[in-house]
């Protein structure tokens, strides 16, 4: 990664805050800190929209040298960039200059680990604006998405191109943040082949490299699997991979002893997740060496509790929710499942099933 100061510059500027630092605040600090941080929020995106960060690779610039690279206002840029380094991302260096933070360097676009795709998706109106209308859902209990958009989230992804791109690269990148941790959470050891529904490819492709000896399945909507024939082309494993379009509500192929969902229940209710996983039992049939391996974030199992903050994301776009480890095995179990194991029960975890 790239020195987020030149050599011999020292950050200038007032302290940045830390969030370790909330504790000590009294509450109305804490209160009105949580209040204005989404200004910050707001002003994180727009840098990381306008590229500022990949024009800071090479070392600290002025405001005007920034303006005249991005194409906006330097007197405005700076004061965005001070709110932004006041916690943090990016950095104030001497001379006026504005500089790469840790966290700003994963605003780059061509770093290992940038999280500049999902920053740019949590800023764009397709998650923002339902965040407006969060009172419709505190009223209704319905998805304050379908109050802003005339269709569903998944509906509104297949008629909107540009939309669903910007949804696969982030999760991609949330993917690959986490590879080497989720795919060690899947023994595929016992398995000659596993299919993985609703997948973008990426994980199980991940996850075949680990296990050499295993071919692979996506079980996907017909009109979903052409990005995932070009992931996998892009990960270069075409030839232990193949593609079936189904619903994934069923039927589903049979042929496979083992199952993979990875982040698809939490984006349905109660009922539907239930529905999908009876699904996929039937698939499974009753034979007792039969898996299924269920990946998603836990509630209530990490310091901050990020799943509990991905909860209102399901909440106001899906319907969905991100559970505790207790509704996910109630989940699990009227579905069909017996959980036999949760390798490390922390924020992402793998539930080990078998048939009931």
């Amino acid at each position: 990664m790239t020195n987020t100061t030149a050599k011999g510059d020292t950050p200038a500027g007032g302290a940045r805050f830390s969030p370790a630092a909330l504790p000590q605040l009294t509450p109305s600090h804490q209160l009105m800190f949580f209040t204005v941080v989404g200004s910050v929020s707001r002003a994180i995106w727009a840098l990381a929209r306008l590229g500022v960060a990949d024009h800071l690779a090479d070392g600290p610039r002025t405001p005007a040298e920034l303006a005249a690279a991005v194409g906006a206002d330097a007197d405005a840029l700076a004061r965005v960039l001070r709110a932004a380094a006041a916690f943090g991302v990016f950095a104030e260096a001497p001379g006026g200059r504005f500089a790469l933070s840790p966290a700003a360097e994963l605003l780059r676009s061509d770093v290992p680990g940038s999280r500049r795709d999902a920053v740019l998706l949590h800023g764009e109106d397709l998650y923002w604006l339902p965040y407006r209308d969060i009172l419709h859902t505190l009223r209704t209990g319905e998805p304050s998405f379908e109050k802003v958009y005339p269709l569903s989230y998944p509906q509104h992804l297949q008629v909107d191109d540009e939309a669903a791109t910007l949804v696969r690269r982030a999760q991609a990148t949330e993917h690959r943040g986490n590879l080497d941790y989720l795919t060690s959470l899947v023994d595929l050891s016992p398995f000659s082949c596993v299919a993985e529904l609703c997948g973008d490819g990426l994980f199980l492709s991940a996850l075949l490299r680990r296990h050499p000896h295993c071919r692979g399945t996506v079980v996907h909507r017909a009109e979903a699997l052409p990005a995932v024939v070009a992931a996998l082309e892009a990960e270069g494993l075409p030839d232990r991979v193949d593609t079936v379009p189904a619903d994934p509500f069923g039927p589903l192929p049979t042929e496979t002893p083992a199952y993979l969902l990875k982040q698809v229940l939490h984006a349905l209710d109660d009922e539907d997740a239930v529905r999908l996983l009876r699904a996929v039992r039937e698939a499974l049939g009753d034979g007792s060496d039969r898996r299924l391996f269920v990946l998603e974030r836990v509630v209530g199992k990490s310091r901050p509790d990020l799943a509990a903050a991905a909860d209102l994301d399901m909440l106001l776009l899906t319907g969905g929710r991100e559970r505790t480890e207790e509704e996910w095995r109630t989940l699990l179990e009227a579905g069909g499942f017996a959980v036999t194991d949760t390798p490390a029960c922390k924020a992402w975890t793998a539930f080990v099933c078998r048939p009931a």
